[in-house]
């Protein structure tokens, strides 16, 4: 009696788990219907675990980071794909799972660094007289602001809240790995 109360709570667990993953980009009100399916073609939204894994190992895989880039810079396109294709691979990783978490990893990494880049030109104002620090303020809030705010919708559409949290959370050591920081 024992072993079957043990397997039919595992069983639930399990049922329970893969309704969760699946819950989490059906209950996600920013996400597109493209950006659900995408998330859902490749196996739901990635984890915390499973993206602290993927740092590890972007070094390993030829011309995805700054570094792997330069020194493969001598590589033909078509080779080079090929290459990333082997070394993500011979790390156990299923090869469109890896290259999406690349991709929004990637795209949290740009937002990243336009809102940085944003709060440093917001930062050069604070010396000018207060009327010209006005007048920039306000143009950079019409220009780069609204900008700024549609990169941040069209990645809302793309990439599942829960992921968003987790690259903001490793987002220094995200670029580090890159080389970018």
């Amino acid at each position: 009696m024992k072993v079957f109360a043990s397997a039919l709570l595992s069983l639930l667990a399990l049922a329970m788990l893969a309704a969760c993953s699946g819950d989490d980009v059906a209950d996600d009100p920013k996400l597109s219907d493209q950006g659900k399916e995408v998330v859902k073609a490749v196996g739901g939204p990635f984890t915390a675990d499973e993206f602290s894994k993927f740092l590890a190992d972007l070094p390993k895989v030829p011309g995805l980071t700054v570094k792997t880039a330069q020194d493969a810079s001598d590589a033909s396109g078509a080779a080079m794909s090929a290459e990333v294709k082997s070394a993500i691979k011979s790390l156990g990783w299923d090869e469109d799972r890896f290259l999406y978490i690349y991709s929004h990893a990637m795209t949290m990494a740009n937002l990243d660094q336009m809102q940085r880049m944003t709060a440093q030109m917001q930062d050069q104002f604070k010396d000018m007289p207060d009327e010209q620090r006005k007048a920039m303020e306000q143009m950079l809030s019409q220009q780069v602001g609204g900008q700024l705010n549609a990169v941040q919708a069209e990645v809302d559409k793309q990439v599942p809240a829960s992921e968003q949290a987790i690259v903001r959370d490793h987002m220094g050591e995200l670029m580090k790995t890159m080389g970018m920081r």
